[in-house]
């Protein structure tokens, strides 16, 4: 499949295709066991509260340090990359791709948090601001939820402690919902206006995640990379 040498139309190149041309792309990776470890050592109470800019009805969420930003950069810089690659590719129909001859690439950091969130707490539906990108990664999860969670999956429409997606209007043939299950080492990222949640939980304890918004930025060669991270 693929679009029209004027690159404004789509054309078919095979007598069978199947194509999905709406709706928002994702990506997963699986963080490395240090850096978790390492974030977790990060984490301190002293860290900037951060939860006056933010919609969660959670006590504790602590601002990124421009320490925890550069662990953060180091860690997920180049699976950023390849994710806007490939979104590039499957939102043109394999027209656009990254170009490293005419332009460099860069990631952008407007903001990183730390959510400490612990029983009965929730972050009710909403999008992120002030970049393009949004994140969520998962650094623990209290003892004993996988028991919530076993008698929580019996019911018609678990969701404790889950968050979930929520994009478009529900039709034939379309998929507006996407609920996730956390577990420590996921790392998820999406663009910043995709609604989500998360669901409260009642296991006590803390269920721990963090959050960077961010923007992938494309600058012509020669030209100024003031406050781009590469």
């Amino acid at each position: 499949m693929g679009l029209h040498e004027n690159g404004k139309f789509y054309v078919p190149v095979k007598d069978e295709e199947y194509i999905a041309p709406f709706g928002p792309v994702m990506g997963y990776r699986k963080l490395s066991s240090e850096f978790i470890k390492k974030m977790n050592t990060l984490m301190k109470t002293e860290l900037e509260d951060f939860s006056d800019n933010l919609v969660g009805k959670v006590k504790h969420e602590l601002k990124f340090s421009k320490d925890i930003e550069n662990l953060w950069l180091r860690e997920v810089s180049q699976f950023i990359g390849r994710f806007h690659s490939y979104s590039e590719h499957r939102n043109s129909f394999g027209a656009r791709s990254l170009d490293t001859n005419k332009y460099d690439y860069g990631i952008k950091v407007v903001s990183g948090w730390f959510v400490r969130q612990f029983e009965n707490e929730y972050n009710p539906l909403h999008i992120h601001t002030g970049a393009a990108m949004s994140c969520v990664g998962y650094l623990g999860l209290p003892d004993g939820i996988e028991k919530e969670w076993e008698e929580d999956y019996k019911d018609h429409h678990p969701a404790n402690g889950h968050i979930q997606f929520a994009h478009g209007t529900t039709s034939g043939y379309n998929n507006t919902n996407f609920m996730v299950k956390p577990q420590v080492g996921d790392f998820y990222i999406f663009p910043s206006e995709l609604f989500h949640c998360v669901y409260p939980f009642k296991t006590k304890g803390e269920r721990r995640s963090f959050s960077v918004n961010f923007s992938f930025l494309e600058i012509p060669k020669n030209k100024d990379k003031k406050n781009v991270d590469k």
